[in-house]
This record gives structure tokens, sequence and C-alpha cells, in this order.
């Protein structure tokens, strides 16, 4: 039977068929490219044999974040964040 998955907290998962190793720990974790800033967010999974990869940034190609032993990454997202607002006035307040 699937189980829903919450991609904000930490969670169990089992899957009949296709996905992954059934019985996981996944948690979501935040990543910052050290060149430009870009923030991505992306999927542990605790797997029962050894993975390494990396991870390099859309923006600027930097590596973000490599690893190597029981843990594997994936669904890679950038964090889409609202610019900050310049020059807005504040009506009604007192200086």
């Amino acid at each position: 039977m699937d189980q829903e998955i919450d991609p904000q907290n930490s969670f169990a998962c089992s899957l009949e068929s296709g996905g992954r190793m059934a019985n996981s720990i996944w948690t979501t974790e935040q990543f910052t490219c050290p060149s430009c800033g870009m923030n991505y967010t992306a999927t542990r999974e605790e797997r029962q044999d050894k993975r390494s990869g990396s991870f390099n940034c859309n923006v600027c190609d930097t590596e973000v974040h490599t690893w190597s032993g029981y843990n594997d990454f994936f669904d890679w997202e950038a964090i889409k964040t609202k610019s900050p607002v310049f020059g807005k006035k504040r009506y009604g307040l007192a200086p």
C-alpha cells in the first residue's frame, strides 16, 4: 500500500512496487550554493547500500553538496523566494 509523502517532514515509506527501498527514512534538507547563494531543498534517503554523488547549482554550476555513504539525495528543487520590495512607503505610521 502506498503512503502519502509529506516533503516537509521526516517519515517512513513503504511501497509495494516501483519506487525506492521499502521502510526507508526520508527527510527534506535545505542547502545553499556557496557561490551565488541560491537555496535548494533535496530529499535524503537512508540506504542499506553505499551511495555517492554530488549536486551542482543550476545558476552558476558550483558544487552545492557532495555525499558518500549510506544516504542518497534526490528531488533537488530550487526554493522560490519573494524578492523584497524596496521603497514602499508605510502610510499611517508615525516616524
